[in-house]
């Protein structure tokens, strides 16, 4: 008995200093298990951060004008929100050859409301056909891509007598492009097709069968573009909310041209668009001229736009004198401006732009009221002064 108490003190230490080193075993896997974790996440945060791209743009302009006419929305009034968007895009690269697409838009003009421009799917195939599904832009201006980012354009803003012609600027279907690559420039073939629909003050239409096709070739300083789009249209044009004109089943078509000439210094850019619709709705036609120069961060530019209807004659009789008066447009634009990049991707611009040569018309704008006693609309002309700083993250 003696011998086992003795003995007793003994086990228990030789216990305790087992269940030590067990301990010891175990805090040690438990901190390399660990480890192994955070490393782990590490990687994975790290081929995640591989596969995402993240970047935006923001524009915050003002704009007034010397009457209400209503070009570009300016009135005698300040205005920041008209022309100042702010938008976010980002790219996931699911994997080499595919990729998911979102870009968000927030406009002043909309109360800030978010909204997808872009939400689609890439894939590029072996043979160097990319197909695109989703939520895409329409293609048929040379800024259509770049429509929304000012700091990828010139001017303060891309000239409305060309670009406001098209009451939609999205569409939910699909594309094709592919590359046709020379020894010192590409050429570019894109076929698109799907639906979109407006929804305005002035008009309700759903545009089904939208489809087109566009080719550009450039070398980097030439740029050649020409697109040509057609859909049906069913709606109606709305006065205070009453439809006052149905739309059923008319077919619209869509052509334009379109090149520029940058060399680093000079800037030479140019659009022509012609837009038919069957129906009492207006065909138009319009188009526009840029010059521009760089001198170290300056560049100031010079355009001039015009647009007019080519279908008078089918609203000319008495009974569709309030439909004449309401789709008649006629007006030449000229613009003198300046872009200062101030800084790495920031860029300051200085417009000023005179509407006028409406003709017989409203020229276009929403506020130019017609008075019957005079016979005249209240406005013939309109200067609009605007400041805007472009940015891109």
């Amino acid at each position: 008995m003696k011998l086992m108490m003795k003995a007793l003190p003994l086990a228990i230490s030789v216990a305790l200093v087992s269940t030590a080193h067990a301990d010891e075993a175990t805090d040690k896997k438990i901190a390399q298990l660990e480890q192994q974790v955070k490393s782990l996440q590490k990687q994975q945060t790290a081929s995640l951060a591989d596969k995402f791209n993240f970047n935006g743009f923001i524009s915050v302009g003002y704009q007034s004008a010397d009457n209400s006419a209503g070009y570009n929305g300016a009135t005698t009034s300040a205005d920041f929100e008209q022309d100042s968007k702010l938008g976010f895009q980002g790219t996931f690269n699911i994997s080499n050859q595919t990729q998911a697409v979102l870009q968000l838009m927030m406009r002043g003009d909309n109360d800030w409301e978010v909204e997808a421009e872009w939400a689609y799917i890439s894939h590029r195939f072996d043979n160097g056909l990319q197909a695109r599904a989703g939520k895409l832009r329409v293609p048929l201006f040379m800024y259509s891509d770049y429509l929304d980012v000012g700091y990828a354009q010139p001017f303060a803003r891309p000239p409305g007598e060309v670009y406001d012609q098209v009451p939609f600027s999205s569409y939910t279907g699909g594309d094709l492009s592919y590359d046709v690559e020379f020894e010192d420039s590409t050429l570019t073939m894109q076929a698109f097709g799907g639906q979109s629909d407006v929804e305005t003050d002035t008009v309700e239409l759903d545009l089904s069968n939208v489809l087109g096709a566009n080719i550009s070739w450039t070398d980097l300083t030439w740029t050649l573009r020409g697109v040509y789009g057609q859909t049906q249209l069913d709606g109606s044009l709305l006065d205070d909310g009453n439809a006052i004109l149905p739309v059923n089943d008319e077919t619209a078509t869509f052509t334009g041209v379109g090149g520029s000439y940058d060399n680093g210094s000079f800037i030479a850019i140019a659009e022509w668009t012609q837009m038919e619709i069957d129906g009492l709705l207006a065909d138009n036609e319009s188009g526009y001229i840029t010059l521009g120069y760089r001198i170290n961060q300056f560049t100031p530019y010079v355009t001039a736009a015009y647009l007019k209807t080519t279908d008078e004659a089918e609203r000319a009789l008495p009974p569709l004198f309030p439909l004449a008066l309401a789709l008649n447009e006629e007006r030449t634009a000229y613009s003198v401006g300046v872009r200062w990049d101030a800084i790495d991707n920031v860029a300051l611009k200085f417009d000023v732009t005179h509407a006028t040569d409406f003709g017989d018309t409203h020229g276009g704008l929403d506020n130019n009221p017609y008075d019957l006693l005079t016979g005249t609309f209240k406005y013939d002309s309109t200067t609009v002064y605007s400041v805007k700083v472009d940015a891109v993250f």
